[in-house]
Order: structure tokens, then sequence, then C-alpha cells
């Protein structure tokens, strides 16, 4: 009896020591668990703060430009344009750059107080059919721009007197076509590099800027050499205005029934940094101006997370809260 009643102390023992061992494993795992998560928040917290001195840098170089080093143009040889090649310091790696959204076509422009514009339309047919897309893709756009009113739906207002114009529903950002039928992966790859999301009466094309395609459809009545001459002559001689860019065309060139010039409002900034194994993308809208230079809309993503914040600091998940405030303008 005292046999057994010794060995069950023994077994007793045993338990109590194991279990003591997976609880001091357990403290162990969580505290470095913690320790990880601690580092973790630290490297993101000063990835975003070198993400903040990205954008005011961006905005400094844009304030540089509109003095007497743009001359009142914007151009792909000016400093603005050049990119800013991976830097590393103190472990954290950094790359980005800006790029001119009007030299894309304004996708919100379609319509302008809920009336659609349709030499607008004409162009963006057009610029899908260059692309290798077919033209039918601007229905479901259009119809969503009209926050989805057919054309022709004119509601009458009182006593059958013509209703006020019908609000805009822009898009806040090129990535919305997605929800749109038609507009696949594959036609996002082809169509969103030439194409932006600003506000609906932002119409002009820069010419300096445009992309290959932008200035294919802006310029149908000349031919694919003479159209790369023009954009290689623009890298060392930029367009001064619209009259020094027509002046240029290689004979009675035709023009596309849109507005055009060699000046610009609105960019983007795409950046990217990294430290240890955080990783941080930033994609920034920024207006810029003689006068003033802000901020518009700004999207952090990291982990395949994305906020959008207002410049006042306050976030958003839905990108849509900005269409009123930030477009509609």
């Amino acid at each position: 009896m005292k046999r057994r009643q010794s060995g069950m102390a023994v077994i007793m023992a045993l338990l109590i020591v194991a279990l003591a061992t997976t609880a001091a494993s357990l403290v162990l795992w969580q505290q470095g668990l913690w320790w990880h998560q601690l580092e973790n928040d630290r490297s993101r917290a000063q990835l975003r703060l070198v993400a903040d001195a990205g954008l005011g840098w961006a905005m400094e170089i844009l304030r540089f430009n509109n003095g007497a080093a743009g001359n009142g143009v914007v151009a792909l040889s000016q400093l603005w344009a050049q990119p800013l090649p991976q830097t590393e310091a103190q472990g954290v790696k950094v790359s980005g750059g800006l790029g001119d959204l009007q030299g894309r076509f304004n996708l919100n422009s379609l319509v302008v107080n809920g009336q659609t514009n349709t030499r607008q339309v004409v162009f963006y047919k057009r610029l899908l059919v260059n692309l290798g897309l077919p033209s039918k893709l601007s229905e479901p756009l259009l119809k969503s721009l009209r926050g989805g009113r057919d054309e022709g739906d004119k509601p009458a207002g009182d006593n059958g007197a013509p209703a006020a114009p019908q609000p805009n529903h822009p898009l806040v950002r090129v990535e919305m076509l997605r929800w749109l039928p038609g507009y696949t992966p594959e036609v996002m790859d082809k169509l969103a590099p030439h194409v932006a999301a600003l506000p609906p009466g932002v119409s002009q094309i820069n010419v300096n800027t445009a992309t290959d395609m932008v200035m294919k459809t802006l310029l149908p009545g000349v031919g694919d050499g003479n159209l790369l001459v023009l954009m290689n002559q623009r890298k060392s001689n930029y367009f001064k205005d619209a009259a020094d860019f027509k002046a240029r065309l290689p004979g009675p060139g035709i023009i596309a029934d849109t507005d055009y010039a060699a000046a610009s409002n609105y960019f983007q900034l795409e950046s990217r940094a990294s430290f240890g194994k955080a990783r941080l993308q930033i994609r920034a809208m920024i207006y810029s101006s003689q006068n003033v230079v802000k901020l518009l809309w700004r999207q952090d993503g990291n982990d395949g997370r994305s906020q959008l914040a207002r410049p006042g600091g306050e976030k958003h998940d839905d990108a849509a809260t900005l269409s009123a405030d930030g477009l509609a303008r």
C-alpha cells in the first residue's frame, strides 16, 4: 500500500513539474510574441515618418516648379518628373516618384452636372479602341457617373418645370472601375495607365506629359512615326503652350475635339518604403497651382490593407467617402 502511494506521489510530482514547465514555456512564448509585435509596430511607425517626409518632399518639389523654374509649364524634363531611385539610410529603403495625372484622360469628365459630355465620350471611345478594347465599355461607366440613370432619364421638377441638374457620382480612384461590368483585370491592365479620376470639370490634357495612347487619341490625323517624333521632341524642347504645340504639328494635323494645354494641376505620388520585414506603400493625389499646393487624398497600404486619409489625418476605409468632398469641386 505504501509502495503504491509512493508511486502515485512520484507521478503527481512529475505531472506538476510538466505543468510548470509548460506554463513557463507559454509565458516565454507570449513574451516573445509581444516583443515581436512591439518591434513590428516600431518599424511601421518609422516607415510612416519616412512616408510623411516623402510626401513633404513631393509637395516642395511642386512648389519649386510653380515658381520661375517651371515658367508656367509642366513637362517631363523638369525636376518633379525625375524618379527617386531606391535609397537606403539606417536600414530604411525608400523609392518613388511623381506622375502627372493630366497626362491621362479624366474619366469623371464624361459627365458634368449629371449631363453627358458628348465630345469627351467620343474621345474615351476612341481611346478604348486604340487600346484594343471595345468602345461599349463606356456605357456602364457613363451610367455609374450619372448615378445609375440611363441617358435621357430627366425627372421633371415641380409643376412640370425642368428638374435641377443632377449631381455627379464621380470615381474617387481608377480602381473603382473594377466594380463595373466588363472592367476585368485584363482590361484594367491595359486601361489604368492612361486614365485618371479627377474633378469632373477638369478636361484639359497636358501635351507635354500625355501617355503614348492618349497622345495618339488626341492626334488621330498624325501617323505613328510623326507621333513618335513629337513625343521625343518634347523631352528636350517641351511645348510652351497650346499654340506652340499646334504650330509644331507635322502638316495640317487633325486634333481631336477636346481641351489640351502645356500645364497641369493634379499629380500623383507613389512611394514604397521598407524597414526590416515591414513594408509600406503610399499613393497620394496632390493639387498644385501657382498659389497653393495641397493634399487631396492619401492612401497608405501595408500587408494588403489600405486606408484613405484626409489631410487632417482622419482615416476612412471606404474610398467613396472622399468622393463628394475631394472630387466635386
